[in-house]
């Protein structure tokens, strides 16, 4: 229950209360109780049949999954997809396709991330309630790894419903006991009379019976798709260059806007200087100041658009940051560490007490990393209409449909304008990483589609905006203290991390509801090291507050503690002379599963193994969204500081596999990722103002110079566990471990390195020398 009632649950379900209040006074628990979770129930029409929210199936044998999750290249749709195939008896073929639903059917509700509980395993008043007032709001969401953990359940339930009431259609028409068909590739089967019927002529008869009150699932053994490596179902689209993303989006008499935001975050406009100039540029129809705060332009094409805000000169209104830098937010944080009555999220054992034995060695040291921006590959983008009618319809690479139906009420208010009804079509996302999930650009394109009512309204963020203009993970520090033992292993850990609040910023920008920073757990994740055996533990963290907008990235917290913890506990290893390895393997004796992806990395590495002069290898651990991951890197450092990720190998609990190739896929995604928020990515401030605007000084590692990744997979009986993020997580502490045993020297701030990058293949990473790296 605790976990059930966290300060996150409380925000967000407390927000979606607050967005039904009008239902919860007219109708109360009463009305609650009629709202459908589960999405069990089909109907028929036209050629088609839906045998419940998650599947339908026409006449002629095609089916269609109706995925409530967004696809940004993690390979949702077909995981998902495959769970519904398992258990209707199908195959993953041409005949099977899968949608992102338009309708917000309240069983695709992502109450699991909320209150951070399996569907299988939830019960009680809580579940509940939050079930039917989230699925009522229409909060349907993708991230936190949790889609698959949150999925699992509900679309094997979806298939294994469907396949029964097919075999009730079936038994019907062939006037024969159920119990005397099978099923298998789409068809009823009935091998007394060796009769067969397609699933496309029964679903109309299916949809209309009741579905099944108790659902058994196939158990594991008879598992043809689970577990075995399918095809993406998004690939062959992707691969003819069919219109799939955002930025694909093509409507008739569709105008295009390009948008300036100010320099500094919090300055509104003054006034453009040159407005009636931009105004007769070529292609230009409108200039429109949004919201007091941004400028944009809407032509006749983007690129017309783009060029006439690239004249813009707009003054803007000065703000209390506009004279901040990166140093001056830098002190500040690296000053919290040592402020008084910091919050306290976890407090084991007598931790002061252990640090005032005389006999305890000590070991402390502080690290910290940078502001970093999402970098998605995809511009964000949205596009807009508002009908004649007063329906409004959107289609956004958006990580839920609840923002965007959010965000084009609330730009179309500030036109002064309520939409009747919104549509949402969720297209596929150019990678997302939490960037997507806020309102910013649709509310922006809803803004200027209420401007010209009846014309479809492209905004497109240029590179520029997006990364200078854009959402920030939140830069960090830490300090961390280990009171070692007379056999050289932890008897007290002491963690004091000092950041911005993650949860608040997003609120403040999102959700009726305004939080105060402490407490936040996405601060801290990552920072407990709970699987090691340590008697004694305090994790506290100090709001750090700037005028920076802190967004979702992908793993949260995690990209930064994880790096602080792995990094200082290899600290703690070299203090008293002991191999990484060995010393973890000490830590996680109680913790057989962490132990087991621990030993499958050093066994796939060749841990132990002589190295050449220069090269080294550093290991890390980490569990994150139900799943265990480890990583050794191998590194090389040459004389000039250039370093090189040469190979990374990774090990993985992630439960229950669905598609391994996805997982694997996620793994390699990840560590890219990870090696270049390691070696590269950092956002830095001048006056206020982010100094970074493109790739040319916000590199990402190019695939020339790519190390090479080999993943292995641990076989686990449990449920699916997350596998978006864990990839990232532990790479950045991993490379600075073998940098360590390559070159003697510790570096205790993200990025390792100054990176150029050389034509357009690769990218020279050269370690740096200051002080303050080390």
């Amino acid at each position: 229950m605790p976990n059930l009632l966290s300060r996150r649950t409380f925000l967000l379900t407390g927000a979606a209360l607050g967005g039904t209040a009008l239902v919860a006074a007219v109708g109360g628990i009463g009305y609650l109780a009629t709202v459908d979770v589960d999405g069990l129930s089909g109907h028929a029409e036209g050629e088609q049949a839906a045998l419940n929210a998650f599947l339908t199936i026409h006449d002629d044998g095609r089916i269609v999954v109706q995925v409530p999750r967004a696809e940004m290249g993690q390979g949702i749709h077909t995981g998902l997809a495959m769970l519904v195939a398992e258990e209707l008896d199908v195959p993953m073929d041409d005949r099977l396709s899968v949608v992102f639903p338009t309708e917000p059917h309240p069983a695709y509700s992502t109450w699991t991330n909320v209150l951070q509980v399996r569907p299988e395993e939830a019960s009680g008043p809580v579940v509940w309630l939050a079930r039917r007032v989230l699925g009522q709001l229409g909060f349907i969401s993708t991230g936190a790894s949790g889609s698959t953990i949150a999925m699992w359940h509900p679309m094997r339930v979806a298939g294994a419903s469907a396949r029964h009431m097919l075999l009730e259609a079936g038994a019907a028409r062939l006037a024969v006991p159920v119990e005397t068909l099978t099923t298998g590739d789409g068809f009823v089967r009935h091998a007394g009379s060796g009769r067969s019927i397609p699933y496309g002529e029964l679903a109309r008869d299916a949809a209309v019976l009741a579905p099944p009150h108790d659902i058994v699932l196939k158990p594991a053994d008879q598992w043809r798709l689970i577990g075995r490596s399918q095809p993406r179902v998004d690939l062959p689209a992707k691969v003819r260059g069919a219109p799939v993303f955002g930025m694909d989006v093509v409507l008739p008499d569709m105008l295009h806007a390009a948008i300036r935001h100010g320099p500094v975050f919090g300055a509104g406009v003054d006034h453009v200087r040159n407005e009636a100039a931009v105004r007769a540029l070529p292609g230009v129809i409108d200039l429109a100041v949004v919201d007091g705060r941004h400028v944009a332009i809407v032509a006749a094409s983007w690129w017309q658009a783009e060029q006439a805000a690239w004249q813009l000169d707009v003054a803007w209104t000065r703000t209390e940051a506009d004279a901040v830098s990166s140093l001056d937010l830098s002190t500040r944080l690296l000053g919290a560490l040592s402020a008084d009555d910091p919050h306290e999220h976890l407090l084991e054992g007598d931790v002061d007490i252990a640090f005032g034995d005389p006999s305890a060695s000590l070991v402390e040291a502080d690290y910290r990393v940078p502001f970093v921006a999402h970098a998605c590959m995809e511009p964000l983008n949205a596009t807009v209409v508002l009908r004649a009618d007063g329906s409004a319809e959107a289609w956004v690479p958006s990580q839920g449909p609840l923002s965007i139906r959010v965000g084009v009420g609330t730009g179309m208010g500030w036109a002064g304008t309520e939409p009747t009804s919104v549509t949402c079509n969720v297209t596929m996302n150019g990678g997302a990483f939490g960037r997507r999930s806020d309102q910013d650009v649709v509310t922006e394109a809803a803004f200027l589609a209420a401007r010209h009512p009846g014309r479809p309204v492209k905004l497109i963020w240029s590179r520029e905006e997006d990364i200078a203009r854009g959402l920030f993970r939140s830069h960090a520090a830490a300090r961390l203290r280990m009171a070692l033992g007379s056999d050289g292993l932890p008897i007290a850990y002491d963690a004091t991390v000092a950041a911005q609040s993650v949860i608040q910023s997003v609120a403040e920008r999102n959700l009726p509801i305004k939080p105060g920073p402490d407490g936040d757990r996405l601060t801290v994740e990552g920072l407990e090291k709970a699987h090691y055996a340590i008697p004694a533990r305090r994790v506290r963290s100090r709001d750090v507050a700037s005028h920076m907008p802190i967004g979702l990235w992908r793993s949260n917290g995690y990209s930064f503690n994880t790096f602080f913890a792995e990094s200082f506990i290899d600290e703690c290893a070299a203090k008293v002379g002991a191999d990484p390895l060995a010393y973890r393997r000490a830590l996680l004796r109680d913790d057989p599963r962490h132990l087991a992806v621990l030993d499958t990395v050093a066994s796939l590495a060749g841990w132990g193994t002589a190295m050449a002069p220069g090269r080294g290898r550093g290991i890390a651990i980490e569990a994150c969204y139900r799943s265990v991951i480890a990583q050794v890197a191998e590194v090389t450092v040459a004389a000039d500081g250039e370093v090189t990720v040469d190979h990374v190998f990774c090990a993985i609990d992630v439960g229950t596999v669905i598609n391994p190739d996805a997982v694997v896929a996620q793994m390699e995604g990840g560590i890219v990722f990870g090696v270049t928020t390691a070696l590269m990515s950092t956002i830095t401030l001048d006056d206020g103002a982010v100094v970074e605007t493109n790739f040319h000084d916000f590199p990402v590692q190019r695939i020339a110079n790519a190390p090479r990744i080999s993943v292995a997979l641990v076989d686990s009986t449990l449920g699916p566990g997350g596998a978006g993020e864990p990839g990232i997580v532990p790479t950045a502490a991993a490379i600075g471990n073998a940098i360590f045993a390559a070159t003697g020297r510790r570096l205790r701030s993200l990025p390792f390195a100054t990176t150029e990058t050389i034509g357009v293949r690769r990218t020279r990473s050269v370690l740096k020398t200051d002080a303050a790296a080390t």
